[in-house]
């Protein structure tokens, strides 16, 4: 098997479950409507920037939240790869996802309004017909307790070959 990464992306950018968005689109998402397109080669100093251009909370004396948001925008535009696969939590269970394509930025869905606000996309194809692999808690003990992060975007990577090794033939 090829190195590819795994993934937690949560399902509610924008601050609105889009669970079934997600699944009827095939895609994972990102909020930060108002940042614009990032498909223009972006570092995460750049991306800093971006949203205090944009975002007027983090011009504040909230460097560290800035610093997260710079994050995980980099994360999702920059770092996630073709063949990487995603784990969705939404409640107790878990959807899982190989990414099929690179960044996408819908201009239609970059409004700051609930109805839109997750312009920023990874096409996916949902492994097991788009229904929840497993629970939560049937998951290995340090993959559980990586998607207890509360990040909308981060790597699994100190439980991953746990995680490997859990998935077996189904990640190929």
């Amino acid at each position: 098997m090829s190195i590819r990464n795994l993934w937690v992306i949560r399902p509610e950018p924008n601050f609105q479950n889009r669970l079934q968005a997600f699944l009827n689109q095939g895609m994972v998402a990102i909020g930060w409507p108002a940042v614009g397109d990032l498909g223009g080669g972006y570092d995460r100093g750049a991306l800093s920037e971006k949203l205090k251009e944009t975002y007027s909370h983090y011009r504040a004396e909230q460097k560290s939240e800035l610093a997260v948001a710079a994050g995980v925008l980099d994360r999702f535009v920059n770092q996630i790869n073709e063949g990487d696969i995603v784990l969705v939590p939404n409640g107790e269970s878990i959807y899982l996802a190989k990414v099929v394509g690179p960044y996408e930025f819908h201009e239609e869905l970059s409004e700051d309004v609930p109805e839109a606000g997750y312009p920023h996309w990874h096409r996916v194809v949902y492994l097991n017909g788009g229904k929840p692999f497993c629970q939560i808690k049937d998951l290995p003990l340090g993959v559980r307790r990586s998607v207890d992060c509360r990040l909308a975007v981060f790597s699994i990577h100190s439980a991953a070959k746990a995680m490997w090794n859990f998935l077996g033939p189904l990640a190929d």
